[in-house]
């Protein structure tokens, strides 16, 4: 573990995520309040956004708020939405996945056809036609719809990597010995095919939780948020208070060559994004350091 510089890098910027996401919010220069207007120094009238300053080292939004508070503030949501989308795939695929070990039945041809489905479209094409469907207006728990689907869209891609490492698990003399003895599916999958896999799971969620946050600022882009309310004045409303949604509110200054404020939240993504994958590729190295049933999927 010594020699492993990818883990010790991956774990100190999990802890600087983390320390930001808990700890960040209540550090007593965190202010999420709209300034809408200030004075200068000269005495001036200034409007928002405001540029760099002592009171706003990343500047302001558009309505005076602190862009720094934004990114310390939004960052326990969007690792909440992330890490939910990315747990569900897997607590919805691993046990498809066992269950379709045989490479047959029911299972098997659920995970087949989620697979090949969602294969031929991109996960941010789904996710945007069916966040976009007129039924998602008003419907109630709205957020918890779409978290499920986008966690589903992966979850025959999941399926299938687990049914590969189940099946050629299912060769192993133990597993022999326990279908010998009788035990159940459930036993077996909780006391031999679960252990066996746990370092293979670790990874991929390590992995699969950056793709989700990349997912979120993705659908900022383009202007489509996870959390929202209709309002009858004025159509859509967004509630997030996530990444995706901070730079949705800026995309469009890149049309003015106003890049800087599109930096910011970007730079945040791709910390975050770098974080998952650092650390996931860290815990391979560590993992496949050690005796296993097989390499890391």
């Amino acid at each position: 573990m010594r020699r492993n510089i990818m883990l010790w890098v991956g774990c100190l910027m999990l802890a600087i995520l983390l320390f930001v996401t808990f700890v960040g919010p209540y550090l007593p220069f965190i202010d999420v309040t709209p300034v809408p207007s200030r004075l200068s120094d000269s005495g001036k009238l200034t409007l928002p956004p405001y540029k760099y300053s002592a009171e706003n080292p990343l500047g302001s939004d558009k309505f005076g708020v602190d862009n720094l508070s934004r990114i310390i503030v939004g960052a326990k949501e969007t690792l909440l939405l992330a890490g939910s989308i990315a747990l569900l795939r897997y607590v919805i695929g691993f046990p498809l996945g066992v269950m379709a070990r045989n490479k047959k039945g029911g299972a098997h041809n659920l995970i087949s056809i989620l697979n090949h489905v969602f294969s031929f479209f991109p996960t941010l094409i789904a996710a945007a036609a069916f966040m976009s469907l007129p039924l998602l207006v008003q419907v109630h728990l709205r957020t918890f719809w779409i978290v499920l689907f986008l966690a589903f869209i992966e979850v025959g891609r999941v399926a299938v990597l687990v049914q590969q490492q189940t099946s050629r698990i299912s060769q192993e003399l133990y597993i022999e010995a326990g279908n010998a003895l009788g035990l159940s599916p459930l036993r077996m999958a909780k006391n031999h095919y679960l252990p066996a896999m746990t370092p293979e799971l670790i990874v991929n969620l390590c992995l699969d939780f950056g793709k989700s946050v990349l997912l979120i600022g993705q659908l900022g882009v383009l202007h489509i948020f996870i959390a929202q309310r209709y309002s009858s004045f004025a159509g859509m409303l967004n509630t997030s208070n996530d990444w995706g949604s901070m730079l949705a509110a800026h995309i469009s200054e890149i049309f003015v060559s106003k890049f800087q404020y599109v930096l910011i939240p970007s730079m945040a993504i791709l910390f975050a994004i770098l974080t998952f994958n650092v650390l996931g590729e860290g815990l391979r190295h560590l993992f496949n350091r050690r005796p296993s049933s097989g390499r890391v999927i």
